[in-house]
């Protein structure tokens, strides 16, 4: 690549532990950009996505096959479709690879996803909120009925001033939910929130944003829709519901699976399937846009702007050489 030089490029980011993370909406070609980067730095990448990571969930999900460009891919295939994975036990997993597979072993990380809770979930220091306990709710909730809610949004601005100051007096719902995780957990609810809006990480990220004009975008994501149905998704859903997966959160939620399965119980015909797939996941890149969009510390780069794969990812190279110089991200 002109005027960068690679191999010091690569010494640089191994010694100061640096990880990229390649990130945006669906259908603006970030997995091939990824595999691009791991060939120039010699390295692998890790999927960063909710979806992928379930066995037999292929089609529908664009799992992109690494193995020919002599690139491994982690984070897919781990769980069967019936098993429920918390952001929690995917940063886990995901943090072991990355200190094993890559730091150990003095590669570079390239996450790659569309899923920015999870990248979020991977990357930065964190404080989940912990799962309800239905017994604390409970008394909570009676306690509630008995001595009246301005009771306890009263305990509540003891507790919890900044949360409390935030909220409705009259927000029940809230009040108990907050009550129950300092019940559980002896932290304030706002302990959480400023864990997730002060966006602290715990490695040295390179975050660089993949996006496309809108029309673009959307023309892109007509093709893939129409080249998954090709490619058999109808059939890949039809298996995974034969093998009694059907009712399961990770197909009942996944764009592209939840259509299909409503194709198939006869609720929509075969048009309608395919028009509801292209138009939830036109809302789904729109989420995903509104998530990284609040995220500064991510520098864009348009697709579409650009006359050959070889200029983008030189393009992409500089921004990474030159990452943090203006400041900290």
């Amino acid at each position: 690549m002109r005027h960068i030089n690679i191999d010091k490029l690569t010494n640089d980011m191994v010694k100061s532990r640096k990880a990229i993370i390649i990130c945006g909406p669906t259908c603006t070609g970030k997995s091939k950009i990824a595999i691009n980067l791991a060939d120039i730095f010699k390295t692998d990448i890790i999927s960063i996505d909710s979806i992928q990571i379930y066995r037999g969930m292929n089609i529908g999900t664009d799992k992109y096959d690494t193995k020919r460009y002599n690139i491994k891919q982690y984070m897919i295939d781990i769980f069967d479709p019936d098993h429920s994975a918390s952001v929690a036990e995917f940063r886990n997993i995901c943090r072991d690879i990355i200190k094993n597979k890559f730091f150990l072993r003095k590669k570079v990380p390239i996450l790659v996803g569309g899923s920015g809770l999870y990248i979020r979930g991977v990357v930065d220091d964190l404080d989940f909120v912990p799962e309800g306990n239905k017994a604390i709710r409970s008394k909570i909730g009676d306690d509630v009925k008995k001595y009246g809610l301005s009771k306890y949004y009263e305990e509540l601005k003891k507790i919890d001033p900044l949360y409390s100051s935030k909220i409705s007096e009259n927000d029940e719902r809230r009040i108990v939910r907050a009550l129950e995780v300092y019940k559980v957990t002896g932290k304030p609810f706002s302990f959480y929130q400023n864990k997730w809006e002060s966006r602290q990480s715990i490695y040295d990220c390179i975050f660089i944003g993949v996006k496309t004009e809108k029309s673009k975008l959307h023309e892109s994501i007509d093709k893939r829709v129409g080249e998954m149905f090709k490619k058999g998704l109808v059939e890949e859903v039809k298996a995974l519901a034969d093998k009694s997966y059907g009712n399961c959160l990770s197909l009942r939620q996944a764009v592209g699976y939840k259509e299909v399965l409503e194709f198939l119980s006869g609720d929509i015909n075969f048009e309608q399937c395919v028009k509801k797939v292209k138009s939830n996941t036109k809302k789904l890149a729109k989420k995903q846009m509104t998530w990284f969009n609040s995220d500064g510390r991510i520098k864009w780069i348009r697709t579409d702007e650009y006359s050959s794969s070889s200029e983008l990812i030189e393009n992409i190279l500089i921004l990474i050489k030159d990452y943090g110089k203006n400041g900290k991200n």
